[in-house]
């Protein structure tokens, strides 16, 4: 609890936020991933799988934008410093391990990105979303990467809405659907080869294995044909509690189908 603590007061993130609650959240997925590292293992293991498989087909070898990289946990970083000239880690906020390898290497920028381009609106009480357009005009983008994002876009705005400002579930998750498809937008709009990696459901289990829920990560968005999936077992018995583990049913794509 008092490194939790002290991560919290220590690492850089925007008042607005913090006031949301994104870097509670972000210190919360680094103490579960602590706990759980050896049942996340095959999941980032194949999350930068997928991601270096993108990279070695990629004929241009100048910048890779990655979204969702302020964790670290599921990026590439040496495979893809070997193979590129510059490396974008893109998001709200950014850990130590992140904060430590950009400082180390400046072929490695951080760039501080609301990927929503609506969390202002978002913290003023205003669900009108705007387009993301950031990096869509820079011709040395080679490669983006989205990189267990997509799923995770709705759950801090939702939470703050229904707190703060009283949003209703149906709303909730129709901004959900909204957000997840605005991203979706966004990644086809490169020019580049883009990587999506997402949670695709949510299955809870019994302590006999049984499930007894499932849930959409999407908010029921179709996401498009092929593609790779896996499980990752994300909650394990007992870190929830005693009778139920979380699996989520993850889907990847090594060349998300776009406009190109």
């Amino acid at each position: 609890m008092i490194r939790e603590w002290f991560t919290y007061l220590t690492t850089p993130c925007p008042q607005p936020y913090r006031r949301m609650g994104f870097l509670r959240e972000c210190v919360g997925i680094e103490s579960r991933y602590r706990r759980n590292r050896a049942a996340w293992a095959p999941h980032l293991d194949r999350s930068r799988n997928l991601i270096l498989a993108a990279a070695e087909r990629c004929e241009n070898r100048d910048t890779v934008l990655i979204f969702g990289a302020g964790l670290l946990y599921d990026i590439p970083l040496s495979g893809l410093l070997a193979r590129f000239d510059r490396i974008v880690l893109a998001d709200l906020l950014f850990m130590g391990p992140a904060r430590r390898a950009a400082g180390s290497n400046p072929r490695l920028e951080l760039a501080t990105l609301d990927v929503t381009n609506s969390l202002q609106a978002l913290a003023d009480g205003r669900t009108d979303l705007s387009v993301p357009t950031a990096y869509l005009d820079d011709p040395a983008i080679s490669l983006v990467v989205s990189a267990n994002v997509l799923s995770q876009l709705s759950i801090v705005p939702n939470e703050f809405l229904e707190e703060r400002y009283g949003q209703a579930e149906e709303a909730s998750e129709g901004l959900g659907r909204d957000l997840v498809r605005a991203h979706l937008d966004y990644l086809s709009s490169f020019a580049c080869p883009a990587v999506l990696i997402t949670d695709e459901t949510r299955i809870v289990r019994d302590r006999t294995g049984a499930e007894t829920g499932t849930v959409s990560a999407v908010h029921d968005v179709p996401l498009p044909e092929g593609g790779d999936s896996w499980n990752w077992e994300i909650c394990p018995l007992g870190e929830i509690d005693r009778e139920h583990s979380v699996t989520h049913r993850v889907r990847g794509y090594s060349d998300f189908p776009g406009n190109r």
